[in-house]
This record gives C-alpha cells, sequence and structure tokens, in this order.
C-alpha cells in the first residue's frame, strides 16, 4: 500500500536526522551507549529494507536478490526487540555477569527464529517467495511476530521485577516505548497489508536518545573529564553485579601554595593540563572530576597498584604552564573495592575524605595508611545522628550530684545518649565531636535542653530536693546569633523558672573569644541563667576569663579528681585551685568520683559537690527521680 511507502520514508528521515545529532554530540560510549547503537543500526536497516524488498518483488528484480532482502527484513526486526532487551538490561546488569544459562535462554528465540529464517529458501517453513506467485505467508510465518512479543513481554516482566534500580523517569519511557511498539505489532498481526511498525520504531529510538542526553554525565570539554555523579552510577552497577574494581584517586596537594607562589590562574591552567593528559589517556567516561584539584579514574582493566606507581611517575614532572616550569606535589591512593570498602556509601565517603586530606607533600598513599574504617565509622555515626534526630533515638540521662555539706542531691548533669538501631549504643565522646563538625550539634543542644525544661516542667524540683538541672552548651550552640532567643523559646514554651536551669561550657570553649559568644554568655547571665565552667583542667587555666565571666560553678575535670588521691603534692595543687574558685565566690564540683577515698578526701578538704560513680552512673530519668526519692526521703 503506498502509505506504507510513506512510513517508510518518513523513518528513513527520522533515523538520519537522529544519526546526525548522535554524532555532533559527545557521548560517553558504555554499555548502554553501545547496546542503543546497535538497536538503533538495526531499527535503520528496517524501513530500507522494507523498501528494497517491496521493490523487489514489485519490479521482479529476481528470486535471489528478493528472498535475501526479504530474510534479512525479518531478521533486523527481531534483532531490534532483542536489542531493546538487552538496552533495558545494560541499565542494571553486566554482560560479564550472566550466567551460561542465562545467555542461552536470552540467545535461543533469536537463534531458533533465525535458523528457521535462514531454511525458508529450501523448506518454505516461514514464507514462500516465487516471482510468479510473489510474497506467501507460511504456518509458520507468526514466530517473526511471537518473537519480538516474547522478547517486550520480557523486557515487561524483567523491569517489573528490577523497578527498584531503575529510575522513575527510564520506567515511564520504557513504558510508553513499550506501549507503542506492542500496539503496532498487533496492527500488522491483525491487519496483514499495513506496516507502520518501522515508523513507531524510528519514533522510539528518537525518544530512547532523548531521554539518554537529558540524563548524560557532563563532560569537560577540554579534559574528557567527566561529572562525579556518573562515578556513581558504574559504581552502583558494578557492585550490584559483584564486579570487581578500583577507583585511583589523584590529588595536587600542594594546589593552595602553587596559588599563592604563581598565581591563580597559572595553577588553574597547571590543573587543566594535568587533568587533560588524564583525561585523554583513558577511554572516555573513566576520568572523574571530584574538585578542582582531585581526580578519580575508575579501573577495571589494570592491577591498581601497578596502575597507580605508572600513573605517579608520569604525572611527577614539571609542566610547562605559560613559559613557567612548575612542579606539582602528586597525592595518590587506590581503594580496591569489595575488597578495601564493599558498599557504594563507603567508597563515595572515601572519595569524599580523600578529596579533604591535606598533606603538603606528594607521594602514594596506602588505604591503610588513611584510616578508612574509622572514617567509615565516622560516616555510619553520621547517619546515626541523623537517623537519631528524625526517629527518637536520642535520650536524656542524668547522673546526680551530691551537696557535701547538706548530705543530698541537689542536682544533676543531664548527658545525651544515642543508641542507634543499626550501630547500637554510641559513646558521646565519639558522637559529639563528629555532631559538632557536621552542625548537627545544634539539633541535639536543642533536644536536651527541652527534654530537661519538660522534666523540670513535670516534677516538684523543690519536693525532689533538687536546685537545678545541668546541661553543657557547645562553642557551635554559642556561636548562633539567635541562641539566646532560641533557649528563651524553649524555657519559655514550657514556663521554666531559669533558676531551674544551669548551663556548662567547657574550659577550651571558654577561652573562645568571638564577641558573639561572650554576649551570649553575658545574656544568659543577665536573664538568671547559672554558668558553670566544664571540665576544668584538661586545657590551659583561663583565670582571666573565670574573673570576668560570671561562673557560678567550676566542675574540675575527673584527671583532676584524681589528684585527691594521688601524692602528696598533687593534693596540694588540687587545694589551693579550689581555694582561688572559693575565693571568686564559685562553687566547686569533683567531676569522676570513684571511690570512698576520694570521696572522704574530697569532704576534708571542702569540696562543695562531688559527681561520679561512687553514687551513681547516668541514668534514665524514672530511674533518676526514684534515686533522689530513695535518697533524699
Amino acid at each position: 500500500m503506498a502509505f506504507n511507502f510513506y512510513f517508510d520514508v518518513a523513518s528513513i528521515l527520522v533515523f538520519v536526522i537522529l544519526i546526525v545529532m548522535v554524532i555532533s554530540t559527545k557521548h560517553i560510549v558504555d554499555s548502554t551507549f553501545r547496546t542503543l547503537y546497535k538497536l538503533t543500526t538495526v531499527a535503520f536497516l528496517v524501513p530500507i529494507l522494507d523498501i528494497a524488498k517491496g521493490d523487489a518483488i514489485k519490479y521482479e528484480v529476481g528470486f535471489t536478490p528478493a528472498m535475501i532482502l526479504i530474510m534479512l527484513f525479518f531478521v533486523v526486526h527481531i534483532f531490534v526487540t532483542y536489542y531493546f532487551l538487552m538496552y533495558v538490561m545494560s541499565k542494571i546488569e553486566m554482560f560479564q555477569n550472566r550466567s551460561t544459562l542465562r545467555k542461552i535462554v536470552l540467545y535461543a528465540p533469536v537463534v531458533i527464529c533465525l535458523v528457521l529464517i535462514l531454511l525458508t529458501p529450501q523448506f518454505h517453513v516461514v514464507f514462500t517467495y516465487s516471482i510468479e506467485q510473489g510474497f506467501i505467508r507460511e504456518p509458520l510465518y507468526p514466530i517473526v511476530n511471537v518473537v519480538p512479543i516474547f522478547y517486550f513481554i520480557w523486557t515487561i516482566i524483567y523491569t517489573i521485577l528490577k523497578r527498584k534500580y531503575l529510575k522513575r523517569s527510564f520506567k515511564t519511557m520504557i513504558i510508553f516505548v513499550m506501549t507503542i511498539n506492542f500496539v503496532a505489532i498487533v496492527i500488522e498481526t491483525l491487519f496483514t497489508d499495513i506496516a507502520i511498525r518501522s515508523f513507531i520504531i524510528s519514533m522510539s529510538a528518537v525518544v530512547m536518545f532523548f531521554y539518554e542526553e537529558q540524563g548524560r554525565a557532563e563532560i569537560e570539554e577540554d579534559t574528557n573529564l567527566v561529572d562525579k555523579e556518573y562515578l556513581v552510577e558504574e559504581g552502583v552497577k558494578m557492585l550490584r553485579n559483584n564486579y570487581p574494581f578500583s577507583v585511583i584517586l589523584i590529588k595536587m596537594s600542594n594546589y593552595d601554595a602553587l596559588s599563592d607562589t604563581f598565581g591563580h590562574n597559572n595553577t588553574q591552567t597547571l590543573s587543566k593540563k594535568i587533568a587533560s593528559y588524564i583525561g585523554h589517556r583513558f577511554r572516555l567516561g573513566k576520568c572523574f572530576r571530584i574538585s578542582e584539584s582531585t581526580i578519580a579514574v575508575l579501573n577495571t582493566d589494570e592491577d591498581a597498584r601497578e596502575l597507580t606507581e605508572k600513573l605517579y611517575e608520569e604525572l611527577n614532572v614539571s609542566w610547562d604552564v605559560e613559559g613557567l616550569d612548575i612542579s606539582c606535589d602528586i597525592l595518590m591512593t587506590y581503594v580496591k573495592i569489595p575488597e578495601d570498602v564493599d558498599d557504594l556509601e563507603n567508597m563515595v565517603s572515601f572519595v569524599r575524605y580523600f578529596n579533604k586530606v591535606e598533606r603538603s607533600v606528594g607521594g602514594i598513599i596506602e588505604v591503610s595508611e588513611l584510616h578508612i574504617n574509622e572514617h567509615i565509622r565516622e560516616k555510619h555515626v553520621e547517619s546515626a545522628i541523623e537517623r537519631g534526630l528524625q526517629n527518637g533515638s536520642f535520650e536524656v540521662y542524668y547522673q546526680p550530684i551530691r551537696d557535701l555539706e547538706k548530705d543530698t542531691f541537689v542536682t544533676a548533669e543531664a548527658l545525651v545518649r544515642l543508641t542507634d538501631p543499626e550501630l547500637g549504643p554510641i559513646s558521646p565522646a565519639e558522637f559529639i565531636p563528629i555532631a559538632e563538625n557536621n552542625g548537627t550539634i545544634v539539633a541535639i543542644g536543642n533536644f536536651v535542653l527541652e527534654t530537661v525544661c519538660k522534666f523540670i516542667s513535670e516534677n516538684d524540683m523543690e519536693a525532689l530536693g533538687l536546685h537545678y538541672i545541668e546541661l553543657n552548651l557547645s562553642v557551635i550552640q554559642c556561636l548562633q546569633k539567635d541562641f539566646i532567643e532560641n533557649v528563651e523559646s524553649i524555657v519559655g514554651k514550657y514556663n521554666i523558672d531559669p533558676k531551674y536551669l544551669c548551663l556548662e561550657v567547657t574550659e577550651t570553649a571558654s577561652n573562645y573569644s568571638p564577641a558573639v559568644f561572650t554576649k551570649n554568655l553575658e545574656a544568659l547571665g543577665e536573664r538568671g541563667y547559672a554558668l558553670a565552667l566544664d571540665d576544668f583542667g584538661t586545657g590551659y587555666a583561663n583565670i582571666e576569663r573565670m574573673v570576668t565571666s560570671d561562673f557560678r560553678i567550676v566542675k574540675f575535670d575527673k584527671e583532676m579528681t584524681q589528684y585527691s588521691s594521688g601524692e602528696e603534692r598533687l593534693q596540694d595543687v588540687f587545694e589551693k585551685l579550689q581555694n582561688v574558685i572559693h575565693s571568686m565566690d564559685s562553687m566547686v564540683v569533683a567531676e569522676g568520683v570513684e571511690t570512698k577515698e576520694q570521696y572522704d578526701y574530697l569532704k576534708s578538704i571542702g569540696c562543695d559537690y562531688i559527681q561520679g560513680y561512687y553514687f551513681s552512673k547516668p541514668v534514665p530519668q524514672k530511674e533518676f527521680v526514684e534515686f533522689v526519692k530513695a535518697n533524699n526521703s
């Protein structure tokens, strides 16, 4: 029919435009694009062969040419659907990791169909062709449509089973392409004089290439380096397929020093020269831009150590930059996956960690030197902190503090605890520094303050014999410009009198001098909050800060408390420091009291309060209330 010819011509024009577009843009030729190229090639042959076989039959060019064209037409039809399935699989799988049985199942329908088509001239099993009678469908002719339908069904089932590994946009695109092609197959099966599949295939190819173009990795024109997000995508695929690989990391360790010496522009030029050398040394899609000074190489072919040493020798040379002879200190390492790290999150974390490593000299660093396990643990703890803030894994424990003069427990220190569902209990000594580094300490501090305020509002402090509750403030909290408003908001929410709160800052933090920090501490004192200097004795004692700041309480660190059970000279130091603090009208809390000997000595020299395991470890709120009631009755 005439309109079938026009469909084929339109298909050819679409493919020509598509080919021009593909040639004019730079792509990473990975397994996905290679499969898409094959799919497009065989799809492009569909309309060409459709026209050629039609003309061969119409103009009776001879039996052999016509038969070959007809056979080729059916063969490419079958390969279109086969490569379409391979294209979808390439998003998840690696060909190297498919089992022999799976490969046989994949190839069997194509092979069977090809054999039947090749036997057709002799046995006429699929079709018959003669110049006199033309083209005639034989009983097994439906197989040329059944096999494509088989691959389409496989594609649908595969997409459903693997949907969690596929992007939503990709699934939407695949569903659309499968739908229009399936409709075309059904139409051609029901109406044998209509041939629209070639046009639908061409439009499908356009849709797929448009999708890949929209989602393709960014490639630096001058250097051939690819955006680091593509490293993540490739890493995901190889880890999912248990395919071993390594990532080699290359860093200009003296980047800042070079900028200071030779200027930022010259250093940038040097960085581009090194990046261009690396980017063009490997196949496109193997080198990634991590930062201005750091590059990653994805290695699947060579021994990681040998390649790293080879690259180090190649890069550790003088580079000509605008007439300047500049030597760059190259710092390198390599991480084997899954030998050194066994999941994507840890791989990404390690790459980021290496990017932040500061070393003034170059060289090759072994993974063990970078303490990767500790870094991985740190990233896990970071995740645990985030989970804890979201799902309520943080708790506040209370450690009683005893007034030695009254022999009662008059206060307690509120201490935050974290028990993660995955990592279990995590020590504050581990998670608090991490929280301070990533800023989540502010949210943790707010949680502790709110929990303590709620506790105070729900309990009769005087009936319990408690004067106030102590809680720690971090430097990060105190540096927030809205810190005072935030504290007042939480305290006001529970209608708490500030006298029931004693806010602690560490000795090291108290020596922090920015105006915001000092202003916030003064504002807390003016509003009636008691201030305590915590961990006294662990840093450089700043007597001036102790005198000028209104610290009502000074808490001796447990290391200082150990002096109380030490030699006479150390006890003398302890007593003199206590006398200095008393002379400033401040009270002393001795932390870390663990023995009766320490208790007796501290009481004998007039220490005001003691805190430690001698009386109680930090306990949950309910246990604390019961403890205080039992001991203060």
